[in-house]
Protein backbone atom coordinates (compact mmCIF):
# COMPACT_ATOMS: atom_id res chain seq x y z
CA UNK A 1 0.00 0.00 0.00
CA UNK A 2 1.36 3.46 -0.87
CA UNK A 3 0.64 6.41 1.22
CA UNK A 4 0.21 9.80 -0.61
CA UNK A 5 1.62 12.70 1.45
CA UNK A 6 0.68 16.30 1.66
CA UNK A 7 4.20 17.04 0.00
CA UNK A 8 3.57 14.31 -2.70
CA UNK A 9 0.48 16.42 -3.78
CA UNK A 10 1.92 19.66 -2.81
CA UNK A 11 4.41 19.18 -5.63
CA UNK A 12 2.24 17.59 -8.53
CA UNK A 13 -0.01 20.80 -7.79
CA UNK A 14 3.39 23.18 -8.08
CA UNK A 15 4.31 21.46 -11.26
CA UNK A 16 0.60 21.07 -12.66
CA UNK A 17 -2.62 22.47 -10.82
CA UNK A 18 -5.67 20.15 -10.90
CA UNK A 19 -9.03 20.72 -9.78
CA UNK A 20 -10.02 16.65 -9.27
CA UNK A 21 -7.65 13.72 -8.34
CA UNK A 22 -8.19 10.20 -9.15
CA UNK A 23 -6.51 7.75 -6.82
CA UNK A 24 -4.31 4.91 -8.20
CA UNK A 25 -5.30 1.44 -6.77
CA UNK A 26 -3.06 0.32 -3.90
CA UNK A 27 -3.10 4.14 -2.88
CA UNK A 28 -4.47 6.03 -0.48
CA UNK A 29 -4.08 9.76 0.96
CA UNK A 30 -2.80 10.75 4.19
CA UNK A 31 -4.65 13.13 6.16
CA UNK A 32 -2.38 15.79 5.41
CA UNK A 33 -3.02 14.49 2.39
CA UNK A 34 -6.27 14.94 2.25
CA UNK A 35 -6.50 18.26 3.98
CA UNK A 36 -4.44 19.83 1.57
CA UNK A 37 -6.77 18.74 -1.81
CA UNK A 38 -9.59 20.10 0.73
CA UNK A 39 -8.20 23.27 1.06
CA UNK A 40 -8.02 23.72 -2.84
CA UNK A 41 -11.50 22.36 -3.68
CA UNK A 42 -10.26 19.50 -5.05
CA UNK A 43 -12.43 16.48 -5.81
CA UNK A 44 -11.05 13.39 -5.01
CA UNK A 45 -12.60 10.61 -7.17
CA UNK A 46 -12.54 7.18 -6.02
CA UNK A 47 -10.34 5.54 -3.98
CA UNK A 48 -9.85 3.07 -6.30
CA UNK A 49 -10.46 5.07 -9.91
CA UNK A 50 -6.63 4.96 -11.93
CA UNK A 51 -4.73 7.89 -12.47
CA UNK A 52 -5.24 9.30 -16.08
CA UNK A 53 -2.54 11.57 -17.84
CA UNK A 54 -4.10 14.87 -18.82
CA UNK A 55 -2.54 17.62 -20.81
CA UNK A 56 -0.67 20.68 -19.70
CA UNK A 57 0.08 22.66 -22.24
CA UNK A 58 1.98 20.56 -24.90
CA UNK A 59 3.18 18.15 -21.87
CA UNK A 60 1.20 14.99 -20.61
CA UNK A 61 1.29 15.15 -16.81
CA UNK A 62 -0.20 10.99 -15.27
CA UNK A 63 -1.89 11.44 -12.05
CA UNK A 64 -4.46 14.66 -11.54
CA UNK A 65 -7.41 15.48 -13.84
CA UNK A 66 -8.23 18.34 -15.14
CA UNK A 67 -12.03 19.35 -15.21
CA UNK A 68 -14.29 22.31 -14.96
CA UNK A 69 -16.22 21.89 -12.04
CA UNK A 70 -13.31 22.09 -9.56
CA UNK A 71 -15.98 22.60 -6.10
CA UNK A 72 -18.78 22.48 -5.45
CA UNK A 73 -21.48 25.58 -6.09
CA UNK A 74 -21.31 28.52 -3.53
CA UNK A 75 -24.41 28.51 -1.14
CA UNK A 76 -26.61 31.71 -1.54
CA UNK A 77 -24.94 32.66 1.11
CA UNK A 78 -21.71 32.62 -0.17
CA UNK A 79 -22.40 34.25 -3.23
CA UNK A 80 -23.81 37.26 -1.68
CA UNK A 81 -20.68 37.38 0.38
CA UNK A 82 -18.36 37.14 -2.37
CA UNK A 83 -20.48 39.87 -4.44
CA UNK A 84 -20.65 42.18 -1.31
CA UNK A 85 -16.41 42.18 -0.66
CA UNK A 86 -16.68 42.99 -5.04
CA UNK A 87 -18.40 45.91 -4.55
CA UNK A 88 -16.18 47.16 -1.80
CA UNK A 89 -12.85 46.78 -4.23
CA UNK A 90 -14.88 48.36 -6.96
CA UNK A 91 -15.49 51.39 -5.02
CA UNK A 92 -11.94 51.22 -3.13
CA UNK A 93 -10.30 50.87 -6.86
CA UNK A 94 -12.48 53.91 -7.26
CA UNK A 95 -11.36 55.60 -4.76
CA UNK A 96 -7.04 55.03 -4.97
CA UNK A 97 -7.47 55.84 -8.75
CA UNK A 98 -6.79 59.58 -6.89
CA UNK A 99 -3.40 58.70 -5.27
CA UNK A 100 -2.12 55.37 -6.73
CA UNK A 101 -3.15 54.23 -10.28
CA UNK A 102 -0.91 51.41 -9.83
CA UNK A 103 -2.89 50.35 -6.96
CA UNK A 104 -6.10 50.83 -8.10
CA UNK A 105 -5.40 48.90 -10.67
CA UNK A 106 -4.36 45.98 -8.65
CA UNK A 107 -7.41 46.35 -6.72
CA UNK A 108 -9.95 45.84 -9.54
CA UNK A 109 -7.70 42.84 -10.33
CA UNK A 110 -8.20 41.27 -7.09
CA UNK A 111 -11.45 41.98 -7.58
CA UNK A 112 -12.06 40.01 -10.87
CA UNK A 113 -10.34 37.35 -8.67
CA UNK A 114 -13.16 36.95 -6.09
CA UNK A 115 -15.11 36.69 -9.10
CA UNK A 116 -13.68 34.04 -10.48
CA UNK A 117 -13.81 32.29 -7.15
CA UNK A 118 -17.82 33.15 -6.82
CA UNK A 119 -17.85 31.30 -9.80
CA UNK A 120 -15.89 28.15 -8.95
CA UNK A 121 -12.93 29.20 -11.28
CA UNK A 122 -9.84 28.43 -9.15
CA UNK A 123 -7.02 28.36 -12.20
CA UNK A 124 -5.71 31.84 -11.82
CA UNK A 125 -4.52 33.24 -8.75
CA UNK A 126 -2.28 37.25 -7.80
CA UNK A 127 0.90 37.27 -8.77
CA UNK A 128 2.75 36.51 -5.69
CA UNK A 129 6.72 37.21 -5.20
CA UNK A 130 8.39 35.87 -2.62
CA UNK A 131 9.07 38.25 0.59
CA UNK A 132 10.51 37.57 3.99
CA UNK A 133 6.93 36.23 4.99
CA UNK A 134 5.02 35.04 2.18
CA UNK A 135 5.80 32.83 -0.62
CA UNK A 136 4.29 30.11 -3.29
CA UNK A 137 4.58 27.43 -0.35
CA UNK A 138 2.21 29.27 2.12
CA UNK A 139 0.78 32.11 -0.01
CA UNK A 140 -2.79 29.75 0.07
CA UNK A 141 -2.49 29.82 3.92
CA UNK A 142 -4.38 31.81 6.66
CA UNK A 143 -1.34 34.33 7.74
CA UNK A 144 -0.89 36.69 10.29
CA UNK A 145 -1.11 40.47 9.56
CA UNK A 146 2.57 41.75 8.74
CA UNK A 147 2.45 44.18 11.10
CA UNK A 148 -0.31 45.99 13.05
CA UNK A 149 -2.04 48.97 10.95
CA UNK A 150 -1.96 52.02 13.23
CA UNK A 151 -2.74 55.78 13.22
CA UNK A 152 1.02 56.05 12.53
CA UNK A 153 0.57 54.65 9.25
CA UNK A 154 -2.47 56.25 8.32
CA UNK A 155 -0.30 59.48 8.53
CA UNK A 156 2.36 58.57 6.47
CA UNK A 157 2.62 59.57 2.94
CA UNK A 158 0.63 56.62 1.36
CA UNK A 159 -1.63 56.43 4.69
CA UNK A 160 -4.89 56.77 2.50
CA UNK A 161 -3.70 53.94 0.49
CA UNK A 162 -2.50 51.84 3.62
CA UNK A 163 -5.14 52.17 5.21
CA UNK A 164 -7.46 51.25 2.56
CA UNK A 165 -5.72 48.46 1.31
CA UNK A 166 -6.06 47.45 4.87
CA UNK A 167 -9.59 47.48 4.81
CA UNK A 168 -9.78 45.29 1.94
CA UNK A 169 -7.82 42.73 4.21
CA UNK A 170 -9.81 43.17 7.07
CA UNK A 171 -13.30 42.55 5.18
CA UNK A 172 -11.33 39.52 3.63
CA UNK A 173 -10.82 37.91 6.82
CA UNK A 174 -14.40 38.25 8.02
CA UNK A 175 -15.32 36.86 4.20
CA UNK A 176 -12.59 34.05 4.75
CA UNK A 177 -14.32 32.10 7.76
CA UNK A 178 -17.61 32.11 5.75
CA UNK A 179 -16.53 30.05 2.79
CA UNK A 180 -15.15 26.71 2.51
CA UNK A 181 -13.35 24.52 0.14
CA UNK A 182 -11.39 26.24 -2.86
CA UNK A 183 -13.35 29.79 -2.38
CA UNK A 184 -11.59 30.12 1.16
CA UNK A 185 -8.12 29.18 -0.67
CA UNK A 186 -8.48 31.63 -3.39
CA UNK A 187 -9.67 34.35 -0.78
CA UNK A 188 -6.58 33.50 1.38
CA UNK A 189 -4.22 34.16 -1.57
CA UNK A 190 -5.81 37.54 -2.06
CA UNK A 191 -5.50 38.52 1.71
CA UNK A 192 -1.81 37.52 1.50
CA UNK A 193 -1.01 39.38 -1.64
CA UNK A 194 -2.77 42.92 -0.29
CA UNK A 195 -0.17 42.10 3.03
CA UNK A 196 2.51 42.38 -0.05
CA UNK A 197 0.80 45.64 -1.43
CA UNK A 198 0.71 47.55 1.90
CA UNK A 199 4.24 46.79 3.13
CA UNK A 200 5.33 48.34 -0.18
CA UNK A 201 3.04 51.23 0.28
CA UNK A 202 5.16 51.42 3.52
CA UNK A 203 8.79 50.86 2.78
CA UNK A 204 8.84 50.23 -1.30
CA UNK A 205 10.97 46.91 -1.68
CA UNK A 206 11.79 46.40 2.29
CA UNK A 207 9.81 43.90 3.48
CA UNK A 208 7.85 44.67 6.91
CA UNK A 209 6.87 41.50 8.16
CA UNK A 210 8.52 41.16 11.61
CA UNK A 211 9.53 37.48 12.05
Amino acid sequence: MRFLTEEDLRLLYRNAPFAEYHIEPGTRLTPGGRQFLNDRGIRVCGERASARPVAVGNAQVAGPLLTTAPTSPASSHELLALRRAQSIFLSTGAELLDCSVVTAGEVFELERLLASAAAGDFTREPECSACTGINAENAGELLEDCFEVTGFHAQLEAGKEIVWLHGLRCELRCLEAELSGGRKRAVRTIINRLSQMICRAIGGTVCQRKD
